[in-house]
């Protein structure tokens, strides 16, 4: 009889049934897309030896229990990767569509300076490459994909959050390839880091890139402000704003943002609009991990993409989020070393209490190192499982130590 605890499900350093390597030092992503669960895999700091060298690949999964396969390879010199499933109920002129149109988009880093986006058609399995801005003298990335509905025209757009480049805009057009027709130029430019997270709050569209939160203003001529900038004494944390994410307003009027801060001062946060963004703690991330573990983390990430929704069974919803921390006293940047082996997590109930959690599963011995969960996602298959990937090299060398695991909603909750 299978464990109903945590069960390992895939480890990079396979084959599939095709007989294609399956690599990757991380899992960057999980996205559940038309009955099936895909995961972005990367390369960064990869050391493969005599395994094929590989870039970032696109692995689907069909069946609980059943054989990963890559669905897509890209080239060596695209080493990570944005994946996101959206849903498109109208087109590019506001016209709403017959049925639902579900897209699965991928946009890997390029080290050759290219921002593209790619979507795959259900039909034929293929992949079809779009272009956004022009070829950079830097390696582009995609950090961000997020779908919104213009409040004033009611057109939905998508929006990638791309570095160097802009913030650029698309709409769904089934005449064009890759079924999106992108703009020339983008809505937002003229920032120096990368677009970390989209939210939707109160109705209005939210992007955090670092050192700052921007709110659009839609309308046919829509415009982005500042609504929120980082205090001083947090400036020098990596990439801002992790993790933005919706959460109902504690006084059950509206709703307000969470967000993380990575660093030696990682913690959560809590933005409220309805206040002119004030911004208050809702979690001290590290204080929270001494008060754990008997000892202070000297340096943490918290919600490296999103914080995932999840039912409880006394009904309400919680959040979960992906964390790593070292012990490194080397937190003035980045560390490399002292990072905790296991793979933690947050779990953030209703009344704004959190718990630590861990993965372990009971049938590896010794448990292979997990680092960091960088992503978290409800199955496709069935609603009362949920699967965790990850790994962060932490720019250490590194090979096949990207991983999966699934666990029973009850078990990952710790009930």
């Amino acid at each position: 009889m299978p464990s109903r605890g945590f069960q390992r499900v895939y480890q990079a350093g396979t084959r599939d049934l095709n007989g294609r390597f399956m690599g990757g030092t991380e899992i960057m992503h999980l996205a559940a897309h038309a009955g099936r669960l895909y995961a972005a895999t990367s390369t960064m700091w990869d050391q493969p030896g005599e395994d094929p060298a590989v870039g970032a690949q696109v692995l689907v999964l069909d069946r609980p229990g059943g054989a990963w396969r890559v669905d897509h390879a890209f080239e060596t010199r695209n080493w990570r990767m944005s994946l996101v499933s959206l849903t498109f109920t109208g087109d590019r002129h506001g016209r709403t569509l017959e049925a639902p149109v579900p897209l699965l988009l991928a946009a890997p880093s390029d080290g050759q300076g290219h921002a593209t986006v790619h979507s795959r058609d259900e039909g034929s399995g293929t992949w079809t490459r779009m272009a956004l801005a022009a070829q950079s003298p830097r390696t582009a990335s995609v950090r961000s994909l997020f779908l919104h509905r213009d409040t004033v025209t009611g057109i939905e757009h998508v929006f990638a959050g791309t570095l160097p480049g802009g913030l650029f805009r698309g709409g769904y057009d089934a005449s064009v390839p890759g079924n999106i027709h992108w703009d020339e130029a983008p809505e937002l430019a003229d920032y120096k880091a990368r677009p970390m997270a989209f939210a939707v709050c109160n109705g209005a569209l939210h992007v955090a890139i670092k050192p700052h939160l921007y709110r659009r203003v839609d309308g046919e001529a829509p415009r982005w402000e500042k609504v929120y900038t980082l205090p001083e004494d947090v400036t020098r944390i990596s990439s801002g704003l992790r993790g933005l994410t919706t959460v109902p307003h504690p006084s059950g009027q509206g709703e307000c943002m969470l967000a993380a801060l990575e660093g030696n001062r990682a913690r959560i946060i809590r933005i409220d609009p309805q206040d002119d963004y004030r911004a208050t703690l809702d979690l001290e991330v590290l204080q929270f991990l001494e008060t754990q573990w008997g000892r202070r983390p000297g340096y943490a990430i918290v919600a490296y993409d999103d914080m995932t929704p999840v039912p409880l069974p006394g009904g309400g919803t919680a959040l979960l989020i992906g964390l790593e921390a070292t012990h490194s006293a080397q937190h003035e940047t980045h560390p490399k070393d002292g990072w905790e082996p296991g793979g933690r997590y947050l779990i953030r109930h209703p009344d704004q209490h959190y718990v630590l959690r861990q993965i372990i599963d009971p049938s590896l011995d010794p448990m292979p190192p997990l680092v960091s969960t960088r992503t978290i996602r409800v199955s496709p298959f069935d609603p009362e499982t949920l699967y965790f990937g990850g790994y962060d090299p932490n720019s250490m060398p590194a090979h096949n130590t990207g991983w999966v695991f699934s666990a029973p909603l009850d078990v990952a909750l710790g009930a």
